[in-house]
């Protein structure tokens, strides 16, 4: 049974799978350079919905990747120079995390049920870690024109609801798409060697008979 358990891991990408890879990280930086809302010292945005669909389709590396180098990149691309290493971190962990809760410690769950605990954990993540991005950059005078505690609270706190309104609606767009894709994909961005092709797959891996038989 433990060799059988190994194959169950077993499986490479294909081509479309780098295809939709640059794909969504290319819709990741759209999404992020063409919906900005004003608010504090940056802006709302609705990138994290591809940054959580991509993670859903691609796994945890792809969500990553995807996480890192769109959202990052449109933040270079609009001025908001100093939040773009904060930016590529948050988000590349956003996509990790949240391929890592679908498509493994969630496995065999409903999908819906999948996405929606997956995306949650992810949204609180995406809030707390701009909560301290805004802290720690304006204690350090880097934002506003007082680097006092007070006002470095005040901008957590602002960062905080304007970073749960744009991962709400993320995840409200995410919880729409997201839970037939794995179904569309199967197959075609991983192949396997055993029972699912995609590790993001609905369904379990199982080992058929004959393979049964032979690893007893």
């Amino acid at each position: 049974m433990k060799a059988a358990q190994k194959t169950e891991k077993a499986y490479k990408v294909t081509t479309l799978y780098y295809v939709m890879l640059g794909l969504f990280t290319a819709l990741a930086f759209v999404a992020t350079l063409l919906i900005q809302i004003p608010a504090g010292w940056g802006y709302i945005n609705f990138g994290d919905a591809v940054v959580m669909i991509a993670s859903v389709v691609l796994g945890p590396v792809g969500g990553a990747v995807t996480g890192l180098l769109g959202p990052a990149a449109a933040d270079l691309a609009t001025g908001f120079l100093i939040y773009a290493p904060f930016t590529a971190v948050i988000k590349a962990f956003e996509g990790l995390f949240c391929g890592l809760l679908y498509s493994k410690v969630l496995r065999g769950r409903a999908g819906w049920l999948r996405c929606l605990v997956a995306f949650a954990v992810v949204s609180l993540w995406v809030s707390v870690g701009y909560a301290v991005t805004d802290f720690l950059l304006v204690s350090f005078g880097a934002l506003g024109d007082t680097n006092s505690l007070p006002a470095a609270w005040a901008a957590a706190v602002a960062s905080l609801w304007k970073t749960t309104i744009q991962t709400g609606v993320s995840m409200a767009v995410a919880m729409i798409v997201s839970p037939k894709l794995p179904k569309l994909a199967h197959g075609k961005l991983f192949v396997g060697r055993t029972g699912s092709d995609s590790p993001t797959s609905d369904a379990e891996t199982k080992s058929s008979p004959d393979e049964e038989e032979r690893t007893r």
